[in-house]
């Protein structure tokens, strides 16, 4: 989910800048949507690099990891994200708009085809995509995006949840929120055959894997469809039973740790909250490795 319109290009900038410093010396990956970007601030961790991007799917995960074990050589450690309805929303495709993006600051190669040199230029690639975000930036009051060293926004607090002054009451009176409740087996089959086969790549490279199921708000859980939930969690479920390297950090039902204050809106925790997030993930880390 995308959901700071002034997001890009910063953020991609701050890490080609930090992989440019550090890729000798990076041992974790971090890969994943807007919930994974916005609940781990690499800069917690040790030798970390959170590659996680709004709307980013698993075959983009799986794009950017191929490319990025060449490039990091002492890489030991990939964290995916399986959200709530992941394996149910369709992947991003080679015609995903931010392929420009990781062509000209990663160098990764999304488009499942050779590159022409317009694929560099980003307003080129996508106009219409980059005119809409021209547009909102000019017209529209944004907040100020303070990136640090790590590719992290530590002033990612004017979200929704703020904007309600973090009032409970007016939070659970809001007549909708951002959430999959449609089922769709068939885009399931699919998804899930393409994170066996990344699964099954990080075996046989020796790999450690930690799956993440990043913190929801409380009003966010009891709209979680049930078929939904049950296909994720089944096929988790076999996943621990099937790999001896992969582990789960599963923080997506915590409501005592997790409070109000830690989230941006019902998905997506703001920096309170990813300090805990990465706590909790640099614990695993250091217990797996």
């Amino acid at each position: 989910m995308e959901y700071l319109s002034a997001e890009l290009p910063s953020v991609f900038k701050a890490n080609k800048e930090y992989i440019q410093r550090e890729s000798e010396s990076i041992e974790t990956l971090v890969l994943g949507s807007s919930q994974m970007k916005s609940a781990v601030n690499a800069g917690g961790l040790e030798r970390a690099l959170n590659l996680a991007s709004g709307d980013q799917h698993h075959d983009t995960d799986f794009k950017l990891l191929q490319s990025f074990q060449k490039k990091l050589p002492k890489l030991k450690t990939v964290v995916l994200e399986v959200s709530y309805s992941h394996f149910e929303l369709p992947h991003n495709g080679p015609d995903f708009w931010k392929n420009s993006l990781y062509l000209k600051y990663y160098d990764v190669n999304c488009y499942e085809r050779a590159t022409y040199f317009k694929d560099r230029l980003l307003y080129l690639s996508h106009p219409k995509v980059y005119s809409e975000k021209i547009i909102r930036f000019y017209t529209e009051e944004t907040p100020s995006e303070v990136y640090n060293e790590f590719g992290f926004n530590t002033n990612n607090f004017e979200g929704q949840f703020k904007t309600l002054g973090h009032d409970e009451v007016k939070i659970a009176a809001m007549p909708r929120f951002k959430i999959n409740r449609e089922p769709n087996p068939q885009t399931f089959t699919m998804n899930t055959a393409l994170f066996y086969r990344m699964l099954d790549s990080l075996y046989l490279k020796d790999m450690n894997v930690i799956i993440c199921k990043a913190p929801m708000y409380k009003t966010y859980l009891p709209q979680r469809q049930t078929d939904i939930l049950r296909r994720r969690d089944s096929v988790l479920a076999d996943v621990l039973q099937k790999y001896p390297n992969v582990h789960l950090l599963d923080q997506e039902t915590d409501t005592i740790h997790y409070e109000v204050n830690d989230y941006w809106n019902q998905s997506h925790l703001n920096p309170n909250g990813a300090k805990k997030f990465t706590a909790r993930l640099k614990q695993l880390l250091e217990t797996t490795n």
